[in-house]
């Protein structure tokens, strides 16, 4: 990696796996402590809601960035922001499941990734419920809290254990919906859980065999790129091309479930 991809140092010494955990951390209280508020939920679009708290706890992950490193540049799903191309940028998705959250689901997290340019160097996936964080650096392979995972052995679409997530809207949901009816007698079992960010570290820890999703956004993936690269897995677009932070869609596993779906899925018309 050349000097400028190198993981920032923090203004404190802290080390950086250190600093990122205790920021998570305290988000993760702010979460906790807003089941005892009455949330009212703001519609972005039809299907697409944002709450008071996934706003507070993405300017508190800001805040704390600011406070703690010297390069910020700061893309956020509530705030917005612009990747640049000769500096870190840090991706905050603050609650990555907010219809899950606000109807008191248990299965959300917060997702924050950090690039130089459009190379991703960290990824961090904090479950406040099971108190669990996966994370990955560049080089240094994937991690669920303090033990090393990797992606699941199993080599062959048939019978695989899939995971999918619906795009909320638009073509690319009626298509995934097809899809699903299309190859449901072909897997051993089907999970959409509605938080992307933690169905992708689900994926990087052998979770699942296999994650597909048509579409997601910068901060729902990003986390979860590094995250299955590092845990020795494979992930790429809907046309089988390396998957980067502003991929069509992604399709993750190991390389030959991959390559074994991608092969099987021009059947499917999905695309």
């Amino acid at each position: 990696m050349s000097k400028n991809f190198s993981i920032p140092s923090t203004k404190n010494g802290k080390p950086f796996n250190d600093q990122i955990i205790e920021i998570l951390l305290a988000a993760g209280n702010i979460l906790k402590q807003s089941k005892n508020f009455d949330l009212k939920p703001i519609f972005k679009a039809k299907k697409d809601i944002v709450t008071k708290i996934d706003i507070d706890i993405e300017n508190f992950i800001s805040d704390q960035i600011i406070k703690n490193f010297n390069h910020h540049n700061i893309i956020g799903e509530e705030n917005g922001g612009e990747l640049l191309n000769d500096d870190y940028n840090w991706v905050i998705d603050p609650i990555d499941g907010t219809k899950n959250f606000f109807y008191g689901h248990p299965h959300y997290c917060i997702v924050l990734g950090l690039t130089y340019g459009d190379k991703i160097l960290a990824g961090f996936t904090y479950d406040p419920n099971r108190k669990e964080i996966f994370h990955a650096v560049k080089d240094k392979g994937f991690y669920v809290n303090n033990k090393r995972f990797r992606v699941s052995d199993k080599n062959k679409f048939d019978n695989s254990f899939l995971s999918v997530e619906i795009p909320g809207s638009g073509l690319g949901s009626q298509k995934t919906i097809d899809f699903i009816r299309k190859i449901y007698s072909d897997v051993i079992g089907l999970r959409i859980s509605g938080s992307a960010g933690l169905s992708l570290s689900y994926l990087a820890s052998g979770r699942s065999d296999l994650f597909i999703c048509y579409k997601l956004n910068i901060w729902d993936q990003i986390a979860g790129i590094i995250q299955i690269k590092e845990a020795g897995g494979k992930i790429v677009d809907r046309n089988g091309n390396e998957a980067g932070l502003y991929s069509d869609g992604i399709i993750a596993g190991n390389a030959s479930i991959v390559d074994d779906f991608l092969i099987k899925s021009k059947a499917y018309k999905w695309k």
